[in-house]
This record gives C-alpha cells, sequence and structure tokens, in this order.
C-alpha cells in the first residue's frame, strides 16, 4: 500500500490510541477536527479527545533517484519430488503458481483462493494426461515412468519505485475536561510517538521528527483544556505494481497452462 496522508493520519491515530489506552482517562482517537457539539458533550462526561488533523503546509524533501524495488514473497504452497511422485502440501491459496515438468514439457496450475494442495495435485494431473499417463494420490501426482521429474511452486510479488518525498506536519490535539489530565496524556502521547522514529505504513518507512507543541488554557471557562503536539512525518509517494512469478525461466513453449 502506498502511504498516503490519510494513511499517515490513520497510523498517528493508532499509535495514540494504543499509547493512551492504559489511562484512566476515557480518550476518543480520531482523524480530522472535532463537532463542537460532540466534543462539549464528551467534556462535561469527562470524556477526552484526541484528534489527528495536518498541522499546516507540507514541502517536498524528495533526493532519492526513481529506482524500483521488488519483494517476492514465499510461497505458502510446498512440493516435493521423489523419484515418479510429486507431493504437495501446505497452503494453496491465490498468487502463487504450481508446476510440474516431465519428459521435457511443462505444465502450470494457476491457484485461485479456495484451492488445497489436492486441488492443485488433480488440476496438473489433467494436464499431464493429455500428453501422457498421470495418476491422483491425494494431494500427489504420480507420474509413471516420467523421465526429468521436476516439480516448483512460485508467488507472485510486488514491486515499487518513489516518485516523491515530502515532509507534513501533523497536529494531535488532545481536548481534555481538566488540566492535570492533559498534562498526563500529553506526556504519555509524547514519549510513545518518540519511542516509534520510523512508522510502518503500509511497508514504507515514514520518519517521525518532533516539530513543537503549544499549550491553550483559552477554552477552561468553557470546561476545554488543549495541548497541540506537532511532529513532522516525512514519507514517499510511490508507484507500485503486481510482479508476476516466472516459474521455469526459459523454457521450450511446449506445455499448458490452467487455472486451478
Amino acid at each position: 500500500m502506498m502511504p498516503d496522508q490519510a494513511d499517515i493520519e490513520q497510523a498517528l491515530a493508532a499509535l495514540g490510541a494504543a499509547a493512551l489506552a492504559g489511562d484512566p482517562a476515557d480518550v476518543r482517537v480520531y482523524r480530522g477536527w472535532p463537532r463542537a457539539a460532540s466534543l462539549e458533550a464528551d467534556l462535561q462526561a469527562g470524556r477526552a479527545h484526541l484528534s489527528v488533523t495536518p498541522g499546516g503546509a507540507g514541502r517536498d524533501a524528495s533526493r532519492y533517484p526513481a529506482e524500483w524495488q521488488g519483494a517476492v514473497p514465499v510461497p505458502t504452497l510446498q512440493v516435493a519430488v521423489d523419484g515418479e511422485t510429486v507431493t504437495f502440501g501446505g497452503l494453496a491459496g491465490a498468487g502463487q503458481v504450481a508446476g510440474v515438468r516431465v519428459d521435457g514439457v511443462a505444465y502450470a496450475c494457476r491457484l485461485r483462493d479456495g484451492d488445497t494442495p489436492g486441488v492443485v495435485a488433480a488440476v496438473l494431473a489433467a494436464l499431464v494426461r493429455a500428453d501422457r499417463p498421470a495418476l491422483v494420490q491425494g494431494a500427489a501426482v504420480v507420474l509413471p515412468d516420467g523421465r526429468d521429474v521436476l516439480a516448483r511452486v512460485v508467488a507472485d510479488g510486488s514491486g515499487g519505485t518513489e516518485l516523491r518525498r515530502q515532509v507534513q506536519p501533523m497536529r494531535m490535539t488532545l481536548w481534555c475536561p481538566a488540566p492535570d489530565v492533559r498534562d498526563r496524556l500529553a506526556g504519555r502521547l509524547d514519549v510513545a510517538v518518540a519511542a516509534v522514529p520510523v512508522l510502518d505504513v503500509g511497508g514504507w518507512a515514514c520518519r517521525v521528527r518532533d516539530a513543537g507543541g503549544m499549550t491553550t488554557d483559552e477554552g477552561a471557562a468553557a470546561g476545554v483544556w488543549r495541548r497541540d503536539l506537532v511532529y513532522r512525518v516525512e514519507y514517499p509517494t510511490v508507484a507500485e505494481e503486481a510482479l508476476p512469478a516466472m516459474l521455469w525461466g526459459v523454457i521450450a513453449a511446449a506445455g499448458r497452462l490452467a487455472v486451478g
């Protein structure tokens, strides 16, 4: 997932909710500015709010070349070859390709959600039987008198390239029914954010740096004690793309492909 300003807000809100969960105060945590009526009612009931909003204009911080980076996950379906027998195990599922090669001919099956090792074995055996004998025994394919039997399972990967990098101030605002509650919550929150200098947002590293803050007592007459904690979050804008897996590499075009 590409990080966006909304994702940064959600990640900070989740961090704030976790940091304040053990406090005696009842705290509502959310993105966006509070609604006046809801805030007033909660403060009168002794409940605090933590809102997460942009803290001002961002700036461009691009400095890295646009280079594609990819990741290939480990398949959850496993396969083993013992002579003429190919046995599948583990968890089948979408985003994987299983295949066998026998007598120099390759056969492949793209998996779907809900497939099982037995389904994979049955589909591949049906493909092979178009050219030669193949038997199914549970989650295994038996290839009588098969030469050079080979089997593989691969998983689709993903890649991305950074198009731009920006620094966006983010404001975490505490709205509290009493000054001691505000001060206590602010201390807990600031320590929690300081303990996470790099925020993981969808697998992308987003740096978090302190940018100051402000305490406001102007609303004390109305029962509102406020504290703003501002942080600069540096995050990339990226282009992402799915990378289909290669099962055999460069081989002869002979063979068959099916969807499980």
